[in-house]
């Protein structure tokens, strides 16, 4: 609605529109700036595939997870996530000096102007690990092996990828069955 009103108020000119929605974001109250409505689930294994990191953010729109300098700042976040433990570990973590806070908060008020709020993280360390983040990004299942075995990869990814589109209807009976036929002690796993 606001691009509408813009687009009315501008007859049309694109740089005048943005200038007028730009004006009109600067002046926005606190409390619609705090407004967080998507969510976007990143993952990513260290090298070793034997620990997984799954970040929560949340974003006023989608549009902005689109955006090219989200993506890099999502991929630093993802980086400093995997060789950090817990969320306030990560948030005090310094760059240049600068925690990843700050980055993220600068980020988000004054490149984006939008707000970006680190939800939650999830780590996961056993032997084996790997991940499935549903097309939208909005829903992602991680799955952890008790050991490494020959053709494991493709068969955690099929299993991750049935957990996530049925989360309701998780078959215990295909887990136990993968735990003996693989000589597997424990299968972790965790939908998001």
């Amino acid at each position: 609605m606001e691009c509408k009103q813009a687009i009315l108020f501008s007859k049309g000119n694109i740089k005048i529109g943005i200038s007028y929605l730009i004006h009109k974001s600067n002046n926005k109250t606190l409390i619609t700036r705090t407004k967080v409505q998507r969510t976007f689930i990143l993952c990513r294994r260290n090298k070793n595939k034997n620990k997984i990191i799954a970040l929560i953010l949340a974003t006023e729109t989608e549009f902005v997870t689109k955006n090219d300098l989200f993506k890099k700042l999502s991929n630093l976040i993802l980086e400093v996530a995997c060789i950090c433990n817990n969320t306030s570990e990560l948030l005090k973590y310094k760059i240049n000096n600068l925690s990843l806070f700050q980055i993220i908060n600068y980020f988000s008020t004054s490149i984006i102007q939008e707000n970006i709020e680190l939800k939650h993280l999830v780590v996961i360390k056993t032997s084996f690990i790997n991940f499935y983040i549903y097309h939208n990004f909005n829903k992602a299942t991680i799955i952890g092996f008790s050991n490494y075995l020959p053709g494991i990869e493709n068969l955690s990814k099929y299993l991750a990828m049935r957990l996530v589109v049925n989360e309701n209807q998780i078959n215990t009976y295909l887990i136990n069955n993968m735990l003996k036929l693989f000589q597997l002690k424990h299968i972790k796993y965790q939908i998001l």
